[in-house]
């Protein structure tokens, strides 16, 4: 289970290496306290890889995004989700890692002033 905030690019990214993958690849990943706006709710099934995508949203602040194969043992995986569902970040658990990037000010966001390539330095002699 991985815990992050919400990244509309990151969400259509993961969609289309889904489309396209080749090699399966099962995780939960719960989005949590973001709005996560421009997206719907969706489910895709990959027929090389036997998975489906799905994405829902679990109530006002919780969504989830699920890689798992597309015949399922559904008790295994409901209690997978169950646990992801609960999981409080903020408690100790044993099976807890926290990845946090604070990447939001690269790209689009980038101070005009520093934008573009740097002089070229001369080496001293």
């Amino acid at each position: 289970m991985f815990d992050c905030g919400s990244y509309l690019a990151g969400i259509e990214g993961l969609e289309k290496s889904f489309d396209s993958a080749s090699e399966p690849a099962n995780f939960i990943i719960r989005f949590l306290r973001s709005p996560i706006f421009g997206i719907e709710p969706f489910e895709l099934k990959n027929d090389l890889t036997g998975e489906r995508l799905t994405f829902r949203q679990i109530d006002k602040d919780i969504w989830l995004l699920v890689r798992c194969p597309i015949g399922r043992e559904e008790d295994k995986w409901a209690n997978w989700e169950k646990g992801a569902i609960g999981w409080e970040w903020f408690v100790r658990q044993w099976n807890l890692i926290i990845v946090n990037f604070n990447d939001s000010d690269i790209g689009d966001g980038m101070d005009e002033a520093k934008a573009g390539p740097s002089e070229l330095k001369k080496p001293k002699k």
